[in-house]
C-alpha cells in the first residue's frame, strides 16, 4: 500500500460512516462487501479510528464502537451497553504472533492480579482462534461485548467458539489500544477522538 497512514485512516473513516471514496470503492468494495456496513450492533456509534504501524508500516486499522462518543478510556469501559472493536488487516500477519502481541499488550496494561482474575476467559479466545494461521489484507475481526451475554469474536463473519462470559476480559482487551501503556499512543488517540493538542487528563 502505498498511501501513508493519515490518507489510509481517513478512507478508512469515511468508509465506516458511509461515505464513499475511489479507495473505498477499489479495495475496500472488492475485499469486504458486506462485513463493514453497516455495524451490526444497534445504537452504537463509531467514537474512533486508528492504525497500528510498525516502521511507519500500517498493520491494521481499528474502529471502536461504543453506546456513545467519550474522548476518555475509563469511560469507555463505564458505560453501559454494547461494544465493538473492530480490526481490519493491512499486511500479512502470522496469526500466532498477532495472538501473542495482544496478550503482551494486556500484560503491560494489567497487574498481575487482574491477569490471573481473566487468565481462564483468556485461554478460552486464544484456543479458540488457534485454527487461525495466516491473516490476510482484507481479514476483519469483530469482537463484541454484548451484556449479560458475553464477548463474541467473529473473524471474517464467522463466530469463532462460543461467547466468553465476563466484562474484565472485554475491558482487557480495551486496554490493549486505550490503556496507560497502549501499543501506540497515536492510535489510542485515534481511537477516544482526542485533538491533535488535547491529552487525555
Amino acid at each position: 500500500m502505498k498511501q501513508n497512514s493519515s490518507k489510509l485512516m481517513e478512507d478508512i473513516k469515511k468508509f465506516l460512516t458511509g461515505k464513499k471514496t475511489d479507495y473505498v470503492n477499489g479495495f475496500w468494495r472488492r475485499r469486504l462487501p458486506k462485513l463493514l456496513i453497516p455495524c451490526l450492533l444497534n445504537a452504537l456509534v463509531l467514537n474512533g479510528t486508528g492504525v497500528r504501524t510498525q516502521s511507519d508500516k500500517p498493520i491494521y486499522a481499528v474502529a471502536l464502537y461504543l453506546p456513545a462518543k467519550t474522548h476518555r478510556q475509563d469511560t469507555s469501559r463505564a458505560l453501559l451497553g454494547a461494544r465493538r472493536v473492530q480490526i481490519v488487516i493491512l499486511q500479512p500477519l502470522n496469526a500466532e504472533d498477532f495472538i501473542s502481541s495482544m496478550r503482551e499488550a494486556i500484560a503491560e496494561n494489567n497487574d498481575e492480579t487482574y491477569q490471573d482474575f481473566i487468565e481462564n476467559e483468556l485461554q478460552q479466545i486464544e484456543e479458540f482462534m488457534k485454527d487461525l494461521t495466516n491473516l490476510e489484507p482484507g481479514d476483519v475481526a469483530d469482537v463484541d461485548w454484548l451484556p449479560s451475554r458475553g464477548t463474541f469474536v467473529y473473524y471474517n463473519g464467522q463466530l469463532m467458539g462460543n461467547p466468553v462470559r465476563g466484562k474484565a476480559l472485554y475491558d482487557a482487551v480495551l486496554s490493549i489500544w486505550l490503556g496507560d501503556h497502549a501499543l501506540e499512543e497515536g492510535l489510542r488517540e485515534g481511537l477516544l477522538s482526542l485533538p491533535k493538542e488535547e491529552k487525555e487528563n
